[in-house]
């Protein structure tokens, strides 16, 4: 099953299982995590933002705006690429018409892949512009050279989103200050879960335990850490009071 750590997903084998374990657990707390926005499941479309209600103004994906996505605090891009079947494709990895492709396609392939990206700690509900414009840029300070992917670009480009407190700002995202500790956790947990992949480097490790200082857990983050550990069979040791009670 591939050398995840004792403290990782254990029992997630896919996005889509995430997913589907996710729209349960949030049934209890429809609010997104950048911009605080409350959502609600349409029939046959999903879950829809109420984009009025949170004073959310639509910065160019109007379509995006409107929906719920499940966001990866740490990008499956950022773990993604130190698997092989990402960079390199895999033998395995052939479509109908015999041609050979590599990235997340490829690396779903992989068993720990699969775990990393299915972990239910790693995975909250966002609008999803934000998540599309966000894509896999870095949280709170830039990725070093030697870290960033090759085809990220330098930019100079600033979005904001109405009332939404979070922002993006030269290559930077920068979310609310009311949830910095929820993604920071969320991020220390995936370094320590996943210990080969080598998920932060030093100035984020730093930035993520005064994150983490500043914005403690408070009640629904216990819960929900609560609900994943019955689901996936472990806890963020980052949140604390992870057994039932």
């Amino acid at each position: 099953m591939g050398p995840v750590g004792p403290s990782g997903n254990q029992r997630i084998r896919s996005f889509d299982e995430a997913k589907r374990a996710l729209n349960q657990i949030y049934e209890r707390h429809r609010v997104d995590l950048y911009c605080g926005c409350a959502f609600v499941p349409e029939q046959g479309r999903g879950l829809r933002v109420d984009l009025v209600g949170c004073g959310y103004t639509v910065a160019r994906d109007a379509t995006r705006a409107g929906r719920i996505e499940w966001e990866h605090a740490v990008a499956a891009s950022s773990f993604g690429r130190t698997f092989t079947e990402w960079t390199a494709g895999d033998e395995r990895c052939v479509d109908g018409k015999g041609k050979r492709f590599k990235g997340r396609r490829c690396a779903g392939k992989s068993a720990e892949f699969a775990r990393m990206e299915g972990d239910l700690h790693n995975l909250f509900p966002v609008v999803g512009e934000v998540n599309a414009i966000r894509s896999d840029l870095p949280m709170g300070v830039l990725d070093p050279p030697d870290r960033a992917p090759a085809h990220r670009k330098p930019t100079s480009d600033v979005f904001t989103f109405g009332a939404c407190k979070s922002t993006i700002d030269r290559g930077v995202f920068l979310p609310r200050p009311e949830v910095r500790g929820d993604l920071a956790r969320a991020a220390l947990y995936m370094d320590g879960a996943y210990p080969s992949r080598r998920i932060l480097d030093d100035a984020h490790r730093a930035l993520f335990d005064r994150w983490s200082a500043d914005d403690p857990p408070d009640d629904w983050e216990r819960e929900r850490n609560r609900a994943i550990l019955a689901r996936q069979g472990n806890g963020n040791p980052f949140i604390g009071a992870g057994a039932p009670e």
